[in-house]
């Protein structure tokens, strides 16, 4: 290693004696380690360095010059090489350490420094944690629900239904969350023993939050079955309603509504239901000249059938009851609608039956409308004693034989098209409803708009799906269902063996009458119609569109309060970066000073 002459001598040799004697003064240095030796005596001035102070140091004791040799003060601190004694404030006399650099750490004198990472760490931690409890707690519109209870012919289904609760523009955007189905119509049912539609009710409910129970509106709403009953009995009719209002309390929910809506207001909601799922409700209808931009509805269940869409405001006037405004999702709607009691798929091929059954002695009746080969048994009271075939002709054939309501008829199918054909055409006419003096006639419609587009859902699209007609035209259709209709049983359970496979001849022939005769849809406007089950994968029904419509009447819900308010969250900011900023100042200073150090032999290096 090169001698420390030839480091620090300067080329006179006696340039450092004339500075030492123009300034005198003395410095000792003390190892940092006892045994390395007892202090030294330097000879220097004011003007001299420290790296000076370390050479001269190592020229008197006789070792190598090192650049890990390090002078520290009083307070152990390292003085910076370069710097002279007058600018570091050493006077004469004074004692100053030595000794090599090697840095270490002491958590007794390092306690300040783990004390600002400590206050840097909880102050970074505490503006992240108060900025995210601000940011995801509270301010959130919080979830509304709502129960539909679905009272069919057959069932009753149970659905609770949310939406957020700020809605937009008034309504709120419904999804389903959970259903419960009941099997059996209520209007069939011992008004005393309504435990399964009671207990599915308490089923769905246990999604719900406890708390918000009381303030969720539950509505029960049955449709054609219970029309019927009213039509026979409405007495009985009541008696359900009241258990119902009386047990339907104890889920509790907020009971809404307890009643039997209109055939009219069963096709204004399967309306909203397909305008909701095809998102057409929230653009306003185009008008002068009018051009439909919602989709109009066709809904056939097992006791009716309707028929929606929405016309001009300017044919809306006192002489057309059936139309209903109404205002979802910021946007007014003037919908038409119109039902048909009693010309449901189940209803119409009881009439059906009950036109075929003319000798009520003969109690074995053939059927145009099923297969040959399949036979089925019907009680007289299940053909004459209901509500859509209570007429003239049945009290004459009571009057003639009182017991054919307790006997039992066996229907024989013969798979004859063209009978079928005649037989169904039968139960539009109205010459002969009114003779019959039936209950409920069909009501035709003979100018629906021809250039509005449908979607029929139900019974419209399980009878289209299985003949695989969807998308047919007219023409297709008819020769599809006449072939369908020259089956025998054999043939027809070779297609399907459903239990269901025997109505689709009375199905698809029923439905062509319906639509073209009843309705007047020709060839063209056949391909306005979209026979549809699910839309966006949501199943097609009045029950959603009863919940949409709903919500305009429930109030908004406020936004949920935040944990930490906004002026608590300003001043714990304020005092977080105060806490950030302050430790790195204290930081900043301490990179500027040297660490602590630690020792080792000056006479051990090379």
């Amino acid at each position: 290693m090169q001698g420390i002459e030839g480091i620090f001598s300067p080329k006179d040799p006696q340039w450092s004696w004339e500075i030492i004697r123009a300034h005198p003064m003395q410095v000792i240095l003390q190892p940092l380690q006892p045994l390395e030796g007892s202090p030294v005596a330097i000879e220097t001035n004011h003007h001299a360095t420290i790296a000076t102070l370390i050479s001269t140091f190592c020229a008197q004791k006789g070792i190598a010059y090192s650049s890990k040799l390090v002078i520290l003060d009083g307070k152990k601190r390292s003085l910076p090489q370069f710097s002279t004694l007058q600018s570091l404030g050493v006077s004469s006399g004074q004692s100053l350490h030595i000794g090599y650099e090697e840095k270490s750490f002491s958590i007794a004198r390092e306690w300040p420094l783990l004390f600002a990472f400590t206050a840097l760490g909880i102050g970074l931690i505490g503006i992240l944690t108060l900025s995210m409890i601000y940011g995801l707690t509270g301010g959130i519109y919080p979830y509304d629900y709502g129960v539909v209870m679905d009272a069919g012919s057959s069932k009753t289904n149970t659905i609770v239904y949310e939406w957020k609760g700020d809605k937009y523009k008034g309504t709120g955007y419904v999804t389903q969350k959970k259903s419960c189905n009941a099997v059996g119509g209520i209007a069939k049912m011992n008004p005393m023993h309504l435990e399964p539609v009671i207990e599915c009710a308490k089923n769905v409910t246990e999604i719900i939050n406890p708390s918000s129970r009381p303030r969720t509106p539950l509505f029960f709403a049955a449709t054609a079955g219970m029309r019927l009953l009213y039509l026979t009995n409405p007495t009985r009719a009541a008696k359900i309603l009241e258990q119902l209002n009386d047990h339907l309390n104890e889920t509790g929910l907020d009971v809404k509504a307890i009643e039997v809506i209109t055939g009219r207001d069963e096709g204004i909601y399967g309306w909203i239901t397909a305008n909701f799922l095809k998102e057409t409700l929230e653009f306003p209808q185009k008008t002068d000249p009018w051009e439909p931009t919602t989709y109009g509805a066709l809904d056939m269940g097992g006791a009716s059938m309707q028929i929606a869409f929405a016309i001009p405001e300017n044919e809306v006037n006192a002489s057309t009851p059936d139309v209903q405004s109404m205002k979802l999702y910021g946007q007014t709607h003037n919908v038409f609608s119109h039902s048909n009691l009693c010309f449901g798929r189940d209803e119409a091929n009881r009439r059906l039956r009950f036109f075929l059954a003319k000798n009520p002695s003969d109690t074995r009746v053939y059927d145009p409308c099923t297969p040959t080969g399949y036979e089925q048994n019907v009680t007289g009271s299940d053909l004459f004693s209901q509500p859509c075939t209570e007429s003239t002709t049945l009290q004459e054939m009571l009057a003639q034989d009182p017991t054919i309501v307790k006997k039992n008829y066996t229907f024989v199918g013969t798979s004859d098209y063209a009978a079928c054909r005649g037989n169904v055409s039968m139960l539009l006419n109205d010459q002969l409803c009114n003779d019959k003096k039936f209950k409920e006639c069909f009501k035709k419609l003979d100018n629906i708009p021809s250039d509005q587009k449908y979607l029929a859902f139900a019974t419209y699209f399980y009878t289209t799906n299985f003949l695989n007609v969807t998308k047919s035209s007219l023409e297709e259709y008819r020769a599809v269902a006449e072939n369908f209709c020259r089956k025998n049983i054999t043939e027809v359970h070779d297609i399907d063996n459903s239990t269901f496979v025997t109505q689709y001849c009375f199905n698809a022939l029923y439905i062509h009458e319906v639509l073209v005769n009843g309705l007047g849809f020709t060839n063209s406007t056949w391909e306005n119609l979209q026979f549809v089950d699910k839309i966006q994968r949501v199943s097609v029904g009045w029950t959603l569109g009863y919940m949409i419509n709903a919500t305009n009447l429930i109030p908004e819900k406020a936004k949920t309060p935040r944990a930490i308010s906004a002026t608590a969250l300003t001043i714990s900011l304020v005092l977080f970066i105060i806490v950030v900023i302050g430790t790195f100042v204290f930081l900043f200073n301490r990179y500027r000073q040297r660490n602590e150090y630690t020792t080792r032999s000056m006479y051990g290096q090379a």
